[in-house]
């Protein structure tokens, strides 16, 4: 049986989730999480207490790093990693195009909580270490935010090949240990099988 939801938002903790939706074509809307790594569950449930409230401000970013193309930078406050929001130009300083990337990130945020005050029907997708983590954010949210139409997937990988059901002992809370994958981008096929029972209403 296939579940419609108003909006699917990733949670991370990295780009794989966001990549996957996209590639089922269930990803109509842009999320905060979608391309940051951030595996920290503590810093993670600290931003959504706080509603985002010093998330990725510019004092607290550092500039570790960089690839051919963008800076790699870390909120100090969150321990949020950013590889791809920030363009590397060594003619230019470090985060010159941040105004850029705030303003971007402000209409994902506030897409973000408008639909997690609503009654929509919201699907919550992120990849976690360890169950534990999977019943910290979701009680996190659920003590955050008036929904209460939110349901949850929490994918676990493995390196056991065959997807399996892991019971959650809630009704609104799905969890589903996959395969890890040999890309960044995880294992498609089961993803796409993961995601099957869900579709984005028009």
């Amino acid at each position: 049986m296939v579940k419609s939801f108003d909006a699917i938002f990733s949670l991370g903790s990295s780009c794989q989730v966001a990549s996957q939706l996209r590639r089922s074509g269930l990803r109509t809307a842009a999320g905060p999480f979608d391309w940051f790594n951030f595996a920290s569950t503590p810093g993670f449930c600290q931003v959504l207490e706080s509603r985002f409230e010093r998330f990725m401000l510019l004092p607290n970013l550092e500039v570790y790093s960089h690839s051919v193309n963008c800076h790699y930078v870390r909120d100090k406050a969150s321990n949020c990693l950013s590889f791809h929001d920030f363009k590397y130009d060594p003619k230019l300083p470090p985060l010159f195009d941040y105004p850029e990337f705030r303003d971007r990130l402000e209409r994902r945020i506030e897409r973000f909580n408008r639909c997690l005050s609503s009654v929509q029907d919201v699907l919550l997708i992120r990849t976690v270490k360890h169950t534990e983590d999977a019943f910290r954010i979701f009680e996190t949210i659920e003590n955050s935010y008036s929904n209460p139409h939110l349901r949850y997937l929490f994918v676990l990988h493995s390196s056991d090949p065959d997807t399996a059901e892991i019971d959650s002992g809630h009704p609104r809370i799905r969890i589903v240990r996959m395969p890890a994958g040999s890309t960044w981008e995880g294992d498609a096929e089961a993803w796409k099988k993961v995601l099957a029972p869900y579709s984005i209403r028009s």
